[in-house]
């Protein structure tokens, strides 16, 4: 029986992860995976300016990670790093009815946060709730046109189509989102490579998000984690009652886990690994379990593109 395979890569600094999953019996069904680390100089993100130095290497590594998964498939799920563009969360009181005209009222609304003379960029947008009083939270998210088709241009240079891109914190959340129950408040804490990311929820309603370079430093996350929810604690005094997870790919994992629930003052429920939820025999991959978290992203996209397809 022919069976359509989804691939999901998640594009980080240091290298590349890429998920291959298949829809078996009305389930993601893990069959394969790819890590590859850069050699040094060839991506460095960034909002404003092309992130890929060597782009002939660069597209040699999506080769080596996609051809050995990709079987017959093209389309690709791309996770970018977040500091490629700008995510922005808003609260709208102008109805969005078409598209067009929706980005064009979130573009006016952004622009006092945008940096100076950045107008050539794309933007995409997710209403999140509808309140009673008719304002709309909207998830907003940006990236310069020369950075997005940079890397759109090289993964057809490689023979592959980038069919849905997103943001590394949020194809995170979804690998995690189609698994656990997380509840409905809750906060997301991950250790992802060099950045700490922290989505915050109310309700299931994303109402909080911030990611910072803390460089694998563990005294560097629970300053990060005091210093950002200042604002958020004194605003939402409930947060206390919020559960916290984590999610990471260290591999001092107990320092970490004890700076994460110093900073809160509660206990940090952590998250299980990601590859080993799903069928499929993930021990034919010989991944550490560090490796195995650091592709959470990787699936999350590829799991994006399965449900897409139903």
């Amino acid at each position: 029986m022919f069976r359509r395979t989804y691939l999901g890569l998640d594009i980080c600094p240091d290298g590349l992860r890429a998920v291959a999953v298949q829809r078996r019996s009305r389930q993601a069904c893990l069959v394969g995976g790819q890590t590859l680390t850069f050699s040094d100089g060839v991506l460095k993100p960034a909002a404003r300016d092309l992130n890929i130095l060597k782009p002939e290497l660069y597209i040699e590594n999506l080769r080596e990670v996609l051809l050995p998964l990709a079987k017959a498939e093209e389309r690709v799920a791309v996770s970018l790093p977040d500091a490629s563009g700008n995510t922005f969360l808003l609260d709208i009181d102008a109805e969005l009815k078409s598209r067009q005209q929706s980005i064009d009222i979130l573009k006016w609304q952004i622009k006092d946060s945008m940096p100076e003379g950045y107008r050539d960029f794309s933007l995409d947008y997710q209403v999140l709730a509808q309140r009673e009083s008719g304002e709309q939270r909207v998830l907003v998210s940006t990236v310069d046109n020369q950075v997005l088709h940079q890397y759109e241009e090289l993964m057809e240079a490689a023979g592959f189509n980038a069919n849905l891109i997103d943001f590394h914190a949020f194809q995170l959340y979804n690998c995690y989102r189609s698994k656990t129950d997380l509840g409905d408040d809750f906060i997301l804490v991950a250790a992802s490579g060099k950045d700490l990311i922290l989505l915050g929820f109310k309700g299931r309603v994303l109402d909080f998000f911030r990611v910072k370079n803390v460089n694998y430093d563990p005294e560097n996350v629970f300053r990060e984690i005091n210093r950002s929810l200042v604002a958020y604690r004194k605003d939402n005094p409930g947060q206390s009652r919020m559960k916290i997870y984590l999610h990471a790919d260290w591999l001092e994992l107990d320092v970490l886990q004890q700076a994460v629930q110093s900073a809160f003052a509660q206990d940090v429920h952590m998250l299980p690994q990601p590859l080993l939820q799903l069928k499929g025999d993930v021990q034919k991959l010989a991944l550490t379990g560090t490796e195995m978290a650091s592709m959470a992203a990787a699936l999350g996209a590829a799991e994006r593109l399965l449900d897409k397809a139903i």
